[in-house]
């Protein structure tokens, strides 16, 4: 019986012995299984080292290289000190960001995809985000479109790109839904990141902010999906004839 120490108690979970042929993958699949069962929870802490190895009839070196792809996957954490330890992780949306950037720059997911997946998903959040959001939703959602307003006359475009990107974070959270929330934060850094550099008319970016607000505050879910299509759509040609034009010149 494998136990972990909790704050809510001792969680017990059945455990097998590992099997001999790689040994440490066989460690980390019966972790991952716990963890998908909720036997395991974000906090709780996993036996020490030794004990984990004995519990699982296998060799230290075996559970150690498991605890560290544990880590690299973010399931884990491990703290140093008296009361250190491995501990269970909560989600970490940083992660997913890092593997779409990864697969956006080596090819694997090309800019197309990824922006025709953002204006897809959008549009599910946009309906979710109209029927859910409280007041205090909306009124977050409209300081950023104001501040993106307040940003035309910038001579750089980080300001925009912030605010847009706490925009995208707002609009998701406004759904009540942290799947949802966690899909938009891996796709948008990297899109806005694509799309940044485009000149984009500043103008246009504000208008079609407070459009799709006039259309959120009433929650017209087809008003704002349909505004908010516009300009994501507009964004991606834009890029397009961007990169034409730069293909040309070449």
């Amino acid at each position: 019986m494998l136990q972990s120490s909790t704050s809510r108690g001792a969680a017990r979970f059945e455990v097998v012995p590992a099997q001999s042929m790689r040994t440490f993958e066989s460690v980390v699949q019966q972790i991952r299984e716990h963890i998908a069962r909720g036997d395991l929870k974000p906090g709780d802490k996993l036996p020490p080292e030794r004990q984990l190895a004995e519990q699982l009839q296998v060799g230290r070196n075996a559970v150690r290289e498991a605890l560290r792809n544990l880590e690299n996957a973010g399931l884990i954490v491990t703290e140093r000190g008296a009361k250190g330890g491995a501990f269970i992780c909560e989600g970490d949306a940083g992660r997913m960001v890092q593997a779409v950037d990864d697969m956006v720059q080596l090819g694997s997911i090309s800019v197309d995809d990824l922006t025709e997946l953002r204006i897809h998903l959008l549009d599910s959040v946009v309906r979710l985000a109209c029927e859910r959001a409280t007041e205090a939703d909306i009124a977050a959602l409209q300081d950023l479109a104001d501040k993106t307003a307040g940003t035309i006359n910038d001579s750089n475009d980080e300001g925009r790109l912030r605010y847009s990107l706490e925009f995208y974070r707002a609009l998701a959270a406004a759904t009540g839904n942290r799947a949802f929330s966690m899909v938009v934060e891996s796709i948008s850094p990297p899109v806005v990141r694509l799309l940044g550099p485009i000149a984009y008319s500043p103008q246009e970016l504000a208008s079609a902010r407070q459009r799709f607000m006039a259309c959120f505050r009433q929650r017209d879910a087809q008003g704002a999906c349909r505004e908010m299509k516009a300009l994501l759509t507009g964004l991606r040609d834009h890029a397009k004839r961007r990169d034409a034009a730069a293909g040309r010149a070449a």
